[in-house]
């Protein structure tokens, strides 16, 4: 049997959903079910996948439908609306939204609503301030994002130019955050802003702002690469007004805040490009079990054979390092470096599936009426967004230098 044969006997089976691999409580089987039949039946989730990305369009009524099966209530608890689930079922919710979703914009502005809004509402949030937001974020009435990136300062929240100036009542604050994922379409973000007298790491605050308050105006929206039904945008503060009530967590204590919200997005995001990864490598599967070149399918063909083994591994094993940090976290709790492995492994391994499925297509997988386009397109920013890949190294080789 040829190298070719062999490795095409390895993948003919169809990509199974990988969260079966794991052994999963019945109410978790029951989620990822329910979730796996709203994105492979609804009518509406699907339909307009292509049109909204050439249109770089959100759209509200598959938020809504979204929102309508629960997801974005997973890791809130009871008392506020959600479901009281772990970041295990959360992930696995997210995984198979992505699985069987064409539109990955919509799955990454459910992403970030989840991570960078409520999980700081969550975590650093007064009783006032959860029982206000967080059963209408996790109803999907309300839509959230952060502002934290700023022209000079990306990852390093320490270098930001917005400021914060104390006022009666509580603080005035203008400038402008850059790249605000749901910017134009957010009624919530966390913001996050310098004091001007104190020390650097210690003088950053998280606020609760309203989009539709004075002060606060939506500038630029960007034209994307991908992700496009994902809206990204400025946001203008001018003279806004914080009252006292809407700090969240401790005042200078806003990197706290910041870094949970990292160690979610870190988590979530690939879980998100886990669920992309299968449903690409089945398009690929499909097409090398059918076309025929010289007479023979190409998956006889070793050169490629050999990316749909490498697609597999992959997946493989971005799903046992996504199952490993979800469990440990529910259990007793990951580090930053072991988010950061997970999201430095996972989004450079989708980049590295969505290369190869479009060399698989050839000429067509070029075309932007084929899947495979799109999928490379949104797969790109993966390596930039939530801490590039070059901060992701940083953090892991700052906690193995602490290693005695």
């Amino acid at each position: 049997m040829s190298a070719g044969a062999a490795a095409g006997r390895l993948v003919h089976q169809r990509q199974s959903e990988t969260d079966v691999t794991f052994h999963l409580k019945d109410e978790q089987r029951e989620i990822v079910a329910a979730i796996k039949r709203f994105a492979s039946e609804d009518k509406v989730l699907n339909a307009t996948s292509f049109r909204d990305d050439d249109l770089s369009q959100f759209s509200p009524e598959k938020w809504r439908r979204c929102s309508e099966t629960g997801l974005l209530a997973l890791p809130i608890p009871k008392a506020y609306g959600g479901l009281g689930e772990s970041m295990l079922t959360t992930a696995l919710a997210i995984k198979t939204l992505s699985r069987h979703c064409t539109d990955e914009g919509m799955v990454f502005s459910i992403c970030a609503h989840l991570s960078t809004c409520m999980i700081p509402l969550l975590t650093h949030g007064t009783e006032a301030q959860k029982l206000e937001y967080l059963p209408r974020l996790a109803a999907g009435e309300l839509i959230g994002g952060n502002g934290s990136t700023e022209s000079e300062a990306g990852s390093d929240l320490s270098s930001m130019r917005v400021r914060i100036r104390a006022t009666d009542g509580g603080y005035r604050v203008d400038g402008a955050k850059l790249y605000v994922t749901n910017g134009p379409i957010a009624s919530v973000l966390i913001l996050y802003a310098r004091h001007p007298d104190g020390i650097k790491y210690a003088d950053v605050s998280a606020f609760i702002v309203e989009t539709d308050q004075p002060g606060v105006k939506v500038g630029q929206v960007w034209d994307k690469m991908g992700l496009r039904t994902s809206p990204l945008s400025e946001i203008v503060l001018e003279d806004y007004f914080v009252p006292k009530a809407k700090l969240l967590g401790r005042e200078r204590r806003g990197l706290a805040t910041f870094n949970e919200s990292m160690l979610w997005e870190r988590i979530i995001m690939p879980a998100y490009h886990l669920g992309s990864m299968e449903q690409q490598f089945n398009v690929a599967l499909e097409r090398c079990r059918t076309r025929r070149q010289y007479g023979e399918r190409l998956i006889q063909f070793q050169g490629i054979s050999d990316k749909l083994v490498a697609m597999k591994r992959n997946i493989d094993t971005s799903a046992a390092l996504l199952h490993h940090v979800c469990a440990k976290h529910d259990e007793v709790g990951v580090s930053m470096a072991e988010a950061s492995m997970l999201k430095l492994h996972v989004s450079s391994a989708k980049i590295e599936n969505s290369l190869d499925a479009v060399q698989i297509f050839g000429a067509s997988g070029y075309m932007k009426s084929n899947i495979v386009e799109k999928q490379l397109r949104d797969s790109i920013a993966a390596t930039i967004y939530s801490g590039t890949s070059e901060i992701q190294r940083k953090i892991i080789v700052e906690e193995m230098a602490e290693y005695e």
